[in-house]
């Protein structure tokens, strides 16, 4: 190896290069397995959302109301009578909650002695039977209806992993009973928290995304209501959308209140998630096309480089050297390369780490994402290294010494 020092600096230089772009494909793979590997903290099967409208005061059979709390009774009766049906097992409303639903609100909330000033939360403004409707579950084991008990007294329930980005707190049931600041006015007190939502299937809970909190819907929020929630029961979701529009004249209009039309919640989270899932496979599809081209080059250049010494090798072999001796020289001079270039792109992959480089998941810098991608990078190297050097030395040490040693 000292007598060819310069070919193999040259083989180190582009070992090191081929590992750190391995690094980085194998940090994207990683990125979009473990993204959609994890929990999505709610349950959208069997579910359905009732777009709800209110008839305009040119309709014949338009009611003046009184007050404000007046059209919300109304709202309630026609909740309620959703509800009294034998298919369906809940209904909400809500406001900027539902999974799948582009449109977000943004509130402060401060929790103890931490300010989250500079880091706003997602707010879902619920009623209580949302989180039996989406199966949302409390970070302590709280059941959804524990939840919306704690809703209905407390007004806000924060996700479990609000704190963590901004102070590093990854839970915050040590902070129960501690006090909250809604929007630096409303003091609140922290008694439960809930599993984090994902904001999609494609996102993570780690992102900003990820950290957000429930208030309790207020009947001023019913211009901003997104409709009506409902989860039907188990194998009653057979001609379920069509049963309830034939009877949404006669039985689900209650005031001014009437329901408009109805999706399910499979349709939608097909269509909102159908961007970033081409963008994800196109992520995926040009990563396993750089890694075959990779793994063709790193291939080729060692299969190049063995084919060469077929003279040595054959040299070996007169001189008494087993074919198992042989191909352990060679394969060690490889892995030998790749040890010495490893510490130096593990270097380079640390740098690109922390400097936002590389695909952002659950922090810039987390030792087992990060030791998962190098060891990837690394094993990959190892391989196409072994495969480069095992087949050719194979074939050349089936030549007969006489024939690989004969000058052209």
């Amino acid at each position: 190896m000292r007598a060819e020092w310069r070919a193999n600096v040259w083989m180190a230089i582009e070992m090191l290069l081929v590992s750190v772009v391995l690094f980085v494909l194998a940090d994207k793979i990683y990125t979009a397995v473990a993204t959609l590997n994890e929990p999505l903290g709610f349950d959208w099967e069997h579910c359905y959302i009732l777009r709800v409208r209110e008839l305009s005061d040119a309709s014949p059979d338009y009611r003046q109301y009184d007050t404000q709390d007046d059209r919300y009774a109304d709202l309630l009766t026609l909740k309620q009578r959703l509800q009294a049906r034998p298919e369906i097992e809940a209904v909400t409303m809500s406001s900027n909650a539902v999974p799948y639903n582009p449109n977000n609100s943004m509130i402060q909330l401060d929790i103890d002695t931490f300010s989250m000033a500079d880091a706003p939360l997602l707010v879902r403004r619920v009623d209580p039977d949302f989180f039996k409707v989406f199966r949302v579950e409390g970070a302590n084991g709280q059941s959804a209806d524990e939840l919306g008990e704690i809703l209905q007294r407390e007004r806000i329930i924060p996700s479990d992993n609000v704190l963590r980005r901004k102070a590093g707190i990854n839970t915050l049931k040590p902070l129960y009973g501690k006090q909250m600041v809604l929007s630096g006015t409303d003091t609140l007190t922290l008694r439960a928290s809930f599993k984090p939502m994902k904001y999609n299937d494609y996102g993570t809970i780690y992102g900003w995304a990820g950290a957000s909190m429930f208030e309790r819907f207020h009947p001023s929020m019913m211009g901003f209501m997104e409709g009506l929630s409902v989860r039907v029961k188990d194998n009653m979701d057979n001609d379920f959308m069509e049963h309830l529009m034939a009877d949404a004249d006669k039985e689900l209009r209650v005031g001014n209140w009437y329901i408009a039309s109805i999706d399910s919640f499979k349709t939608i989270r097909k269509e909102y998630n159908r961007g970033s899932a081409t963008e994800t496979r196109n992520v995926v599809i040009c990563a396993l096309f750089l890694l075959v081209n990779i793994f063709l080059g790193i291939l080729g250049t060692f299969w190049f480089r063995t084919q060469q010494r077929t003279r040595e090798i054959a040299l070996r072999m007169v001189s008494g050297a087993t074919r198992l001796d042989i191909f352990r020289r060679i394969l060690g001079e490889g892995q030998i390369l790749l040890l010495l270039v490893t510490p130096v792109a593990i270097i380079i992959d640390y740098l690109l780490t922390i400097y936002e480089f590389t695909s952002w998941y659950d922090g810039f810098f987390e030792p087992v994402h990060f030791c998962v991608s190098v060891l990837a990078a690394w094993v990959l190297m190892a391989l196409m290294i072994a495969i480069g050097i095992y087949f050719p030395a194979r074939r050349a040490m089936s030549i007969s010494p006489a024939v690989a040693m004969k000058t052209d």
